[in-house]
């Protein structure tokens, strides 16, 4: 199978490249800058066979010209599996009565907007692939339900657009399997080192779920244990 994965360099978007290619399966890694890509190009020192399996591009998702590239540049490839991984968390526990409105438009801008241009660059390559996947990496803070500590508004507003968006697209395009993800309190520069769960124990469930969902889970929302989640 051929994945597509944004915000592949670190966290957990690079681990899910790992395994992907640890289990024989093409990788596009998406990343910001790829010379600071570091873990990625050594990983193809080490293991030379994934040359042959892992491409690296550069794009930023909040970029249409990027966007555009990857595009050419990928061509009429089928990608069986897009996740949209890459995403920011910009106001912290600010107050609200002080909180930039522009924080809350970058959260927008990556979390929702970016994961929303991807999809639609690549939705014909999706459509290409006999059972492809569409996977949003969300956060259980974009859960209205589980809300009870307020805060964080620009991310949490962010992530509950991008459920929206994927719940959506569930409807539009049943023949895609699509599902929102949340990865845990995950020890990434995002989570911080106090997060309980490391990245690979993260991507090692995530990657399960997403190699083994069918069409019966799309438009669902689950953690990285297969736990679901309420919107």
């Amino acid at each position: 199978m051929t994945f597509l994965i944004t915000g592949a360099n670190r966290g957990i978007g690079l681990e899910l490249a790992f395994f992907a290619l640890e289990n024989k399966h093409r990788v596009l890694a998406l990343v910001r800058d790829p010379a600071q890509a570091r873990s990625l190009h050594y990983s193809i020192k080490e293991n030379p066979e994934y040359s042959d399996r892992l491409v690296i591009l550069k794009c930023d998702v909040t970029d249409a010209g990027q966007i555009a590239e990857v595009k050419e540049a990928v061509g009429g490839e089928a990608i069986d599996v897009l996740i949209n991984n890459a995403g920011v968390l910009l106001d912290d526990d600010e107050k609200f009565s002080s909180l930039p409105l522009e924080k809350i438009q970058l959260n927008f801008k990556v979390n929702a907007l970016g994961s929303v241009a991807i999809t639609q660059a690549f939705l014909p390559n999706l459509l290409k692939s006999s059972a492809a996947k569409m996977i949003c990496i969300t956060s259980q803070m974009g859960s209205i339900n589980d809300n009870r500590s307020g805060g964080y508004y620009a991310y949490r507003m962010s992530k509950a657009a991008l459920n929206m968006f994927v719940k959506s697209f569930s409807v539009d395009y049943p023949q895609i399997t699509s599902l929102v993800l949340h990865p845990g309190w995950v020890r990434t520069e995002m989570g911080g080192p106090e997060a309980p769960v490391l990245p690979r124990e993260s991507a090692r469930g995530l990657f399960k779920i997403i190699t083994g969902a069918t069409r019966n889970e799309t438009g669902h929302f689950f953690d990285y244990t297969g736990k679901p989640i309420s919107w």
